[in-house]
């Protein structure tokens, strides 16, 4: 199978990528070192044509969902990463398959919640984070967004005018309609309540 790159920007550092390789295999010449936080599935974020990508290793069927739901989800002015594209058809040279990948734009001076954690705190830097993901999560929904695993691990926080913004980084799990449901909100309230309350505790 040829390999097939999908890109909304495409770019020649994009293709020079060992697309060959699975992202575990990718050496550290071609990585960028950036704070991570907890994911599923493998990430790697690599520097091509003086941009940073974040590069996730993914079913196909996964990597176009979440790649449309990005996209739509910007055209409807959301705080989400963009999307730039889907990397399909990748072979070991040996002939064996490996997944497909999902390439975003890496949202510059952002941090997963761990890495701010990691900092010196602020006696209100828990109040704000929480404060920012109930932010995102209220435009998500009047947008007709249903996360479906609202967490602060699927989340990115960029200082913004003294406050932090949260970013939606993880769509995986997600659906788009027209309106949500009562019963809609009420799940993405209590699973977020649930999460984020673990992960506080983590």
């Amino acid at each position: 199978m040829a390999l097939r790159i999908l890109a909304a920007r495409p770019t020649r550092g994009l293709l020079d990528l060992p697309w060959h390789q699975s992202l575990a295999d990718w050496d550290e010449s071609v990585q960028v070192v950036l704070a991570r936080g907890l994911s599923r599935h493998v990430v790697r974020f690599v520097r091509a044509d003086d941009q940073v990508y974040a590069v996730k290793e993914t079913r196909e069927e996964w990597a176009w969902r979440e790649y449309h739901l990005l996209r739509n989800l910007r055209r409807l002015g959301l705080p989400v990463v963009e999307p730039i594209g889907v990397v399909t058809g990748r072979e070991t040279t040996a002939g064996d398959a490996l997944e497909p990948a999902l390439v975003t734009l890496h949202l510059r001076h952002s941090l997963p919640y761990r890495a701010l954690f990691s900092q010196r705190l602020q006696p209100d830097t828990v109040r704000r984070v929480v404060d920012a993901l109930v932010v995102l999560l209220v435009r998500l929904h009047v947008e007709g967004f249903w996360w479906g695993d609202c967490s602060l691990s699927n989340t990115l926080f960029r200082r913004s005018a003294g406050e932090l913004a949260a970013y939606l980084v993880d769509a995986e799990t997600g659906e788009l309609h027209p309106s949500l449901s009562d019963g809609q909100r009420a799940h993405d309230l209590e699973l977020v309540a649930t999460n984020v309350f673990g992960e506080l505790l983590d």
